[in-house]
């Protein structure tokens, strides 16, 4: 290939559009093409929106300014978690109230159900205690009472790595849970672990008395 062909084929290639004078660097230099329109009008529409934009925030109010905006969505979380308090109002969970579970059979089975899924793992199958402690016995580390049983569940024992429940089961379902538990007491599984914690009376006497 001569010399001039070469020439030819390489000012083939040359795009048409008019090279900026002076913008050049190293060989490579600037055509003038125009912008994309699209791009044009978009920045055309951004400079007639800003005034509007400004006089709508700060003269003449229809347009909310951030304050605004933020005071509304407050407002409005204020709405939804005080419709959801009235549709789920808080159960009181006292002394008398778990104990309408205790001795219950229906009670004791749902119980049943949850401890073999969420407990035994922990306290063991027969409830003689794996890595928790036995809930046979009649020690208790954390208070004896149906409602100090109720805030072991509810809380958990997150030292002892002992998961928080009430976010997970019911009010129902822990009590269902206690109800379980207070029926296996003094059952003396094969293989329990040693007693932990206190000794306490009142445990016993209100397991007797359907506590």
């Amino acid at each position: 290939m001569t010399m001039s062909e070469n020439e030819s084929k390489t000012n083939s290639t040359v795009p048409d559009e008019p090279i900026i004078s002076g913008h050049s660097y190293d060989g490579i230099e600037e055509y003038d093409n125009p912008m994309p329109g699209w791009w044009v009008w978009l920045f055309i529409a951004s400079i007639v929106w800003s005034p509007i934009y400004i006089l709508g925030v700060h003269q003449f109010g229809f347009i909310n300014s951030y304050e605004d905006d933020l005071s509304e969505q407050q407002t409005e979380l204020v709405e939804i978690r005080a419709a959801f308090e009235a549709a789920n109002p808080t159960a009181t969970v006292t002394e008398e109230s778990i104990a309408a579970y205790v001795g219950v059979q229906e009670h004791i089975d749902s119980g049943a159900v949850l401890y073999s899924t969420n407990c035994a793992m922990c306290h063991a199958n027969n409830a003689g205690g794996l890595i928790g402690p036995n809930l046979t016995d009649e020690y208790w580390i954390h208070g004896s009472k149906n409602t100090d049983m109720f805030t072991v569940i509810t809380e958990g024992v997150l030292e002892k790595g002992m998961t928080p429940w009430g976010a997970i089961l019911s009010a129902e379902q822990r009590s269902q849970l206690i109800a379980f538990i207070r029926s296996v007491q003094g059952s003396n599984p094969e293989g329990a672990k040693a007693p932990e914690g206190d000794m306490a009376v009142a445990a016993t006497e209100a397991t007797s008395e359907g506590l």
